[in-house]
């Protein structure tokens, strides 16, 4: 225990280091890492040999052993074992739950003790992107301890919302894990890919999800279930989350695998022929499509594929059409609204764009492309562009990978004669993309007009090597005797 208590001091020192925490938010972190272990465990699945299968993460939600742990972990299992917690009396109760898109369930452990079982409360506000991110390990696993970690790509997942990748390496075992940020609030849910070991957080905000199937069965009755192989299949998670990050061809053959399972299934066959449509596979796309068009259950996706398909063939008013036939019955998916303002901005119909972005937002209000394109819909059209910058600002907290997000931000800022809050925006944006070559140009333009003239001079040069034309007539214009390294290639 002496080893555990040292990494969390160091743990600590290093937060310390990098956010300037005041001592009493190091206590207060610490205390939280502690009641995050005391709420996790580990649940092992054994067979009807009684050997063990696989082995997943769980953890308390509430106090009265309700507990979150992954679903596949109860497909095949005989039995299933409570180990890595203080409390050795615990044991899988009833199944009360499952979420068919997530690869989570809702259980109750028996033997859960009031007084010293901790549980997590999930955290209300949106979680910092840029944060580091703590994944709570095993309490007596000294070889991998709880380790931070960071998010290296925001995620929109159909049927799952506002996810991130994490640049987290660990066994398979350990999915499943609550999630902390910085400050020691639970805001998310471990999960691993089986396509290549990627790691996941899955939004703690699944939890209050409508799309939760309710089951309310003690563990003896559910594993006699003829449907269990059914509620309990991971493929249709593996290919929303390979979906949406652009991994087309990978997930196809997972929802395909789902199908297998689930023949016939109208979501994921609407899911399926989106993959298909992306990779380029478009007789097979629209096969899925004729499949499930008369499901009324999948008639918001199925209009959203069937719109891209239609754009794919430059056929914007169609895809208007079909969209707003389906939205008009079924006006419960974001996603398509967003589609939906997206089209209309093509086609110039500003007003009805914004409409249907906003409403998209009322739908949804952490889907950052819509106050993305609200945003860029604003500063080209609003004559206030306070409103568009509050769009904007709200997208960049919310993903700040969306493309050139700051570089917009920092645009405005620059109109303003904000120019030391221009840079701070333009020093974002080329952290995320150096090779954003407006960045690079307003930058020096912003440090131009605030006597930093090498400092401007080396950032047109950097636009010009990545080709920006305009950069060479404000080089030749302010920069004749700047001598500098990096203007030599000029």
């Amino acid at each position: 225990m002496q080893g555990k208590n040292s990494f969390f001091y160091v743990f600590l020192l290093l937060w310390s280091l990098l956010f300037g925490s005041p001592l009493v938010a190091q206590t207060n972190l610490l205390q939280e890492i502690s009641k995050a272990e005391s709420a996790t465990f580990s649940l092992t699945a054994h067979n009807k040999q009684e050997l063990p299968t696989d082995t997943a993460r769980g953890f308390f939600i509430g106090a009265n052993g309700l507990a979150l742990t992954s679903t596949a972990l109860l497909r095949n299992a005989d039995t299933l074992v409570v180990s890595d917690h203080r409390n050795k009396n615990l044991a899988l109760d009833r199944v009360i739950a499952i979420h068919p898109y997530a690869n989570l369930a809702l259980v109750r452990l028996a033997g859960y003790r009031n007084r010293d079982d901790g549980f997590l409360t999930p955290e209300r506000r949106p979680y910092n992107p840029w944060g580091e991110v703590l994944h709570i390990a095993p309490r007596d696993d000294q070889q991998h301890r709880s380790r931070i970690t960071a998010i290296t790509q925001m995620l929109q997942v159909f049927g799952l919302g506002r996810s991130a990748v994490l640049s987290l390496r660990a066994s398979s075992g350990e999915r499943c894990a609550p999630l902390l940020n910085e400050s020691g609030h639970f805001i998310g849910i471990s999960h691993r890919l089986h396509f290549d070991a990627q790691w996941v957080m899955l939004p703690v905000y699944l939890l209050g999800d409508k799309n939760w199937q309710n089951v309310d069965q003690d563990w003896s009755s559910f594993k006699k279930r003829s449907d269990r192989l059914q509620l309990c299949d991971p493929n249709c998670c593996e290919g929303l989350l390979l979906q949406a990050m652009e991994k087309w061809t990978e997930s196809a053959r997972a929802f395909s695998t789902a199908l297998r399972i689930q023949p016939g299934h109208p979501q994921i066959l609407a899911w399926r022929a989106l993959s298909r449509l992306s990779y380029g596979n478009t007789l097979g796309a629209q096969e899925d499509l004729d499949r499930c068009s008369r499901d009324p259950s999948a008639a918001a996706v199925t209009a959203y594929t069937q719109s891209k398909l239609l754009l794919q063939n430059e056929q914007a008013g169609k895809a208007q059409e079909v969209l707003l036939a389906a939205l008009g019955t079924d006006d419960n998916l974001a996603e398509g609204f967003l589609l939906l303002g997206q089209i209309q901005q093509g086609s110039k119909e500003t007003r009805k764009a914004y409409a249907s972005l906003s409403h998209a937002l009322e739908l949804d209000s952490l889907l950052a492309m819509a106050w993305y394109e609200r945003g860029r819909l604003s500063m080209q059209y609003a004559s206030d562009q306070q409103v568009a910058l509050s769009d904007l600002e709200t997208a960049a907290r919310l993903n700040p990978f969306l493309p050139g997000i700051y570089t917009l931000i920092g645009s405005i800022h620059f109109q303003r004669n904000d120019y030391l809050k221009a840079i701070g925006d333009f020093d974002r944006a080329l952290r995320i993309n150096p090779a954003d070559d407006h960045a690079l140009m307003q930058r020096g333009m912003a440090r131009f007009n605030t006597g930093l003239k090498e400092g401007a001079c080396s950032d047109w040069s950097a636009a010009g090597r990545l080709g920006n034309t305009q950069a060479f007539r404000l080089i030749s214009r302010h920069c004749n005797n700047v001598k500098n390294k990096t203007l030599q290639a000029f």
